[in-house]
C-alpha cells in the first residue's frame, strides 16, 4: 500500500493555497517556501489540496465579481453627481443673470409683482450644514471621497451622496484622479526596485534615468524597463501632458 508521506520541508500554510488560487506561479512561490517548484506541484497535485485549491478560486471569481459591480455603481453615481452639480451651478448662474435685469413696471403693483417672481429660491449651497462645511475643509486639504467620509462621519458612499453638496463632492472625486494620477501603477516589481510617486513625477519634470537609478539603487537599464512598461508609460505621458497640482 502506498504511503502518503509528508513533502521534504514544505510547511503549507493558508496564504499558500490563495496565492496559487490568485494564479502565482510554482516557481515564484518555490523562494518563499524554500522548496523545489516540483514539490509544490506534487503538494497541490494531493486530492483535498486541489479541492481547497478549486474552492478558492470559486471565492476568488466571486470577489471580482462582487467588485465589477461595486466600481459599476461607484461610476454610474459619480456620473450622477457631476450631473446635478452642474444643473446646480447652470441653475445658480441663471439667477444671478436674472437679478441683474430690473425692469420697472409704471405701477407700483407690477414692480412688486416683478421683484416676487425674481425672487432667488434658495439653492444648494445656501443650505450647507455642519457636514458639508466639514467637507468642504477636507476636499481644501486635497483629500478625495475616503477623506471626505471620514472628516464628515456619515461613514458610507450612500450617506455623503445624500447629505453633501454635490459640487464639494465633485472637487473630491477630482482630488482622487489627481491622486491616482502620482501613484505608482500596478505592475510586477522589478528586483530590487521599489517605486513611489516621487520617482514619476521626478521623471516627468525630465529628470535623466542615470540620476534616478542612483537614488533609488538599481541600474539605469531596471528604471528603462520599469517605465516602458504599457501603463506605466500611459502614466507617465498624462503627467508630462497635464501635470497634476499639487494641492
Amino acid at each position: 500500500m502506498r504511503i502518503d508521506r509528508s513533502l521534504r520541508r514544505l510547511r503549507p500554510d493558508a496564504e499558500l493555497v490563495q496565492r496559487r488560487a490568485a494564479g502565482a506561479s510554482f516557481r515564484s512561490l518555490t523562494s518563499d517556501y524554500g522548496v523545489a517548484h516540483t514539490t509544490l506541484s506534487r503538494y497541490f497535485a494531493r486530492n483535498e489540496v486541489g479541492s481547497q485549491l478549486r474552492d478558492a478560486r470559486q471565492a476568488l471569481r466571486a470577489e471580482e465579481r462582487a467588485a465589477t459591480a461595486r466600481r459599476t455603481a461607484e461610476r454610474r453615481i459619480q456620473r450622477e453627481i457631476r450631473q446635478k452639480a452642474k444643473t446646480e451651478a447652470a441653475r445658480a448662474r441663471s439667477f444671478s443673470a436674472n437679478d441683474v435685469e430690473a425692469p420697472r413696471a409704471p405701477h407700483s403693483y407690477e414692480p412688486w409683482l416683478d421683484g416676487h417672481d425674481r425672487a432667488r429660491p434658495l439653492l444648494r449651497e445656501d443650505l450647507h450644514s455642519k457636514s458639508d462645511e466639514l467637507a468642504a475643509l477636507a476636499v481644501e486639504a486635497g483629500g478625495g471621497m475616503d477623506a471626505l467620509i471620514e472628516a464628515t462621519d456619515l461613514r458610507s458612499l450612500e450617506n455623503v451622496v445624500r447629505r453633501i453638496d454635490p459640487a464639494i463632492l465633485v472637487r473630491a472625486y477630482d482630488n482622487d484622479a489627481v491622486a491616482r494620477a502620482f501613484a505608482p501603477p500596478d505592475s510586477p516589481r522589478l528586483r530590487r526596485l521599489s517605486p513611489d510617486p516621487t520617482l514619476m513625477r521626478r521623471r516627468a519634470a525630465g529628470e535623466p534615468l542615470r540620476g534616478l537609478a542612483c537614488d533609488y539603487g538599481v541600474s539605469h537599464t531596471t528604471l528603462s524597463r520599469w517605465f516602458a512598461q504599457p501603463n506605466v508609460a500611459r502614466q507617465l505621458r498624462e503627467l508630462q501632458r497635464r501635470p497634476p497640482r499639487l494641492v
